[in-house]
């Protein structure tokens, strides 16, 4: 979720004040009856969801959907205001929830919006004993996928600058050709392997990488140290099992590409 953290406090404010009150292309003054706190808190993905107050569009989300350092403020120039969130491809309405100017609270309860329709929670299987489970939700632009996702074992050291020199790299496949916008399967990840080294001196590291399906090229980098992303890895000593479902953003920044990355059962234990 990109946002502009100032710019959306401005433009919440003025198209709540304004923008409920268009019409025919003018804006019409309305008196400000009241500001609440208002809160939202989610996930999206699959497909952009659009809000809207009073008919007007506020914002978009995909991904994590709140502002945890901000709290914006409900305008209210009546008694009741009504929001609603539609999908964007279809302009579908998939939520609607009234507000009144008397109610205690303004907040959207939080809920997982899967592309087609909104939930209470995200479902997810609850792992076993010590096994680690994980799946993969992966988009970006089209050029970015299929992806294959590979666990990465470097076998390293460190020169006298204290840089890392790959020596070998070992990749147990996770999943291969990977389409970009579903859920993957949920696959049981095990521990790196025991390896010997090719040389004295040397340490092993695991990370998990991701890479283009077509090129073999890794999405970011050159290395499984620039290529990886952000995800718990068992080991041989992992005594409790965990549940991972990790959303993987492919997203463009001032011409620079980067992952971006989310564990769905974080946000919903």
């Amino acid at each position: 979720m990109k946002i502009n953290h100032i710019h959306y406090i401005l433009s919440v404010f003025a198209m709540l004040i304004l923008g409920s009150c268009k019409k025919e292309g003018e804006f019409l003054t309305k008196s400000v009856k009241a500001l609440k706190p208002f809160d939202i808190t989610g996930y999206a993905i699959g497909d952009v969801l659009e809000q809207y107050f009073d008919g007007v569009k506020v914002r978009e989300y995909y991904g994590r959907v709140g502002m945890p350092s901000i709290v914006p403020e409900l305008v209210f120039d009546s008694d009741v205001t009504v929001m609603q969130l539609k999908k964007k491809s279809t302009g579908e309405v998939v939520y609607e929830q009234q507000f009144n100017i008397n109610d205690a609270k303004n907040e959207v309860p939080k809920f997982y919006f899967d592309g087609n329709k909104i939930s209470n929670t995200y479902s997810y299987p609850k792992a076993q004993g010590k096994d680690y489970l994980m799946n993969f939700f992966v988009d970006g632009p089209q050029d970015m996928g299929p992806v294959d996702i590979q666990m990465d074992v470097i076998e390293y050291y460190y020169d006298s600058n204290n840089q890392v020199v790959i020596v070998n790299t070992t990749s147990i496949p996770i999943t291969n050709n990977l389409a970009l916008g579903k859920w993957s399967e949920n696959f049981t990840i095990a521990p790196p392997p025991i390896l010997t080294p090719t040389q004295s001196g040397t340490d092993f590291y695991p990370f998990l990488t991701i890479k283009n399906a077509k090129t073999k090229q890794y999405l970011i980098g050159k290395t499984a140290v620039e290529g990886t992303f952000q995800a718990e890895i068992p080991d041989q000593w992992t005594s409790q099992g965990k549940t991972q479902s990790i959303h993987i953003q492919g997203l463009t920044e001032n011409k620079i590409f980067y992952l971006k990355v989310n564990d769905l059962v974080q946000m919903f234990p």
